[in-house]
């Protein structure tokens, strides 16, 4: 059996699967023919399988290859291509016009559809470019890269998708444009377009490299010859904004039909689920009569899944909905959170069901179970870092409680997410509110020396004086002696240095 039969490819299933399409060849290759490249294919793997595009990587005794093909399955997409039909080969016209520019991009070797005036699928087959992706390691490589950005708009090439991953640098050290779909010819960039794209590529490479000495690197190639450079607060500020329009885009996606989730829309029964998620109305019965009971009437666990239900009430927000928007949009932000699985509306009733989070401890329970003083030290250091890092992405939750913070591996997972919101700035007072709920939840198994620790470890990295700490302390302690702590545990009178 040959490695390609292994992999469940064949050059017979390939050849079934793209026949009857209509191919046409590359004028700069008259010879190669796609027909034969199929029945010689010794290696076929899907490098990207999706509803609307698919990626294969062929080997043959010739050469390697890459073949994009693309389904045509949604309303949106037929319209598209009835209004915009040359948009159907524009990488194809763009790998030509950008080899004739003296850009580096890969050749392309034939085209094929496959239907009527409106095809139900087309491809793209490329020549494979050797080399690896995009990454600075040194300084040198990233103001050489500076230099070939330069160069793009230099040739009035604006590439809307810039990312690492579209550069792949030869084995000859030589920079190639790859995934040209996106691509735009103009006579002029003016400075607000060029730091604009400028920004989109900062944004997925300072990732990987530490932004402030890189970019100043990166910059320095690219003005290069410029009476106008461009200056690292601009590149910053871009982004940022790309980095927000990011979480955006992805965090709405949960309510959209997408690779990843699904809208359901049944008579008396609707909402949005991940496409991996097997329940339906059925199933979502069975949990709600079998299930055991977390918290009386309004959180239910069933075979891995925590269920959550509320009452929808008139001029009042979905809470479960909420929930489920912002489990997404804390998951594409890096905020550890139970991984949310489906938003079912029945009625007047909603419910959130998440991944129940087995051999999990809630934040009390897992402090008090730490005997040695350098564990809770260390622990505490980690809970107020991760607590830090959430003020610094601008979140807040109104109900910061240690009940709503539970521990696994050592590692801190929000829950009870309707009560969080995202901002553009938040203000020091929620900051402070919040850790004076936080402090308020905690039981007498932290020390008023391990809260004053946890406080010191929160604001290392602010720049303020110690009065103005101490004056900080001093409010969270008087927003604390304010509220109800029996619940958690807490006794004041009792609490120990």
């Amino acid at each position: 059996m040959t490695q390609q039969e292994k992999a469940g490819y064949s050059a017979d299933s390939l050849q079934r699967e793209f026949r009857g399409f209509r191919v046409t060849r590359s004028p700069s290759v008259p010879h190669f023919s796609f027909d034969r490249l199929l029945a010689e294919v010794t290696l076929c793997d899907k490098v990207k399988d999706r509803v609307v595009r698919q990626v294969y990587y062929l080997e043959a005794p010739y050469g390697q290859f890459f073949l994009k093909r693309s389904t045509v399955v949604r309303t949106k997409d037929r319209l598209r291509h009835f209004f915009l039909p040359r948009r159907r080969w524009a990488e194809w016209r763009h790998l030509c016009r950008l080899r004739v520019r003296g850009v580096a991009v890969p050749e392309a070797l034939c085209r094929g559809e496959k239907g009527g005036f409106i095809p139900d699928q087309f491809f793209l087959l490329t020549r494979r470019v050797a080399g690896e992706p995009l990454s600075c390691h040194s300084l040198e490589e990233t103001k050489k890269l500076g230099g070939y950005v330069a160069f793009l708009h230099s040739c009035g090439v604006y590439h809307a998708d810039l990312h690492p991953e579209n550069v792949i640098m030869q084995e000859d050290g030589t920079p190639c444009l790859i995934d040209v779909q996106e691509v735009f010819f103009l006579r002029l960039l003016p400075k607000w377009l060029r730091i604009h794209n400028l920004g989109k590529l900062w944004f997925h490479l300072r990732v990987q490299t530490h932004p402030q000495g890189c970019l100043a690197t990166f910059l320095t190639g690219y003005n290069e010859g410029r009476k106008k450079p461009v200056k690292t607060s601009e590149v910053m500020k871009a982004a940022d904004r790309h980095q927000q329009r990011h979480y955006y885009s992805r965090a709405k996606r949960c309510c959209k039909n997408s690779t990843e989730f699904t809208v359901i829309k049944e008579k008396g029964f609707s909402g949005y689920k991940r496409r991996d998620f097997p329940w339906d109305l059925e199933e979502l019965w069975k949990g709600l009569k079998n299930g055991t009971t977390l918290k009386p009437g309004k959180v239910i666990t069933f075979k891995g899944v925590c269920i959550k239900g509320h009452r929808r009430r008139f001029l009042h927000c979905d809470r479960c909905l909420r929930s489920w928007k912002m489990s997404r949009a804390l998951e594409v932000r890096g905020i550890p959170v139970p991984r949310a699985l489906g938003y079912f509306r029945i009625g007047e009733r909603s419910y959130f069901l998440a991944e129940f989070i087995v051999d999990s401890q809630p934040l009390n329970e897992y402090l008090s179970s730490l005997e040695l003083e350098r564990q809770k030290r260390d622990s505490l250091k980690k809970l107020a870092l991760w607590l830090r890092s959430i003020h610094d992405r601008n979140i807040w939750q109104r109900d910061f409680k240690s009940s709503n913070i539970l521990c696994k591996r050592k590692a801190y997972i929000m829950v009870d997410l309707d009560g969080v919101r995202i901002c553009r700035h938040l203000p020091y007072e929620k900051k402070i509110l919040n850790l004076a709920q936080l402090n308020a939840s905690l039981s007498n198994a932290i020390t008023i020396k391990d809260r004053l620790r946890f406080f010191f470890y929160y604001s290392k990295a602010e720049t303020a004086l110690r009065d103005k700490r101490r004056a900080i302390y001093q409010r969270i302690w008087n927003i604390t002696l304010e509220k109800n702590t029996a619940l958690f545990g807490l006794d004041l009178t009792k609490l120990k240095l």
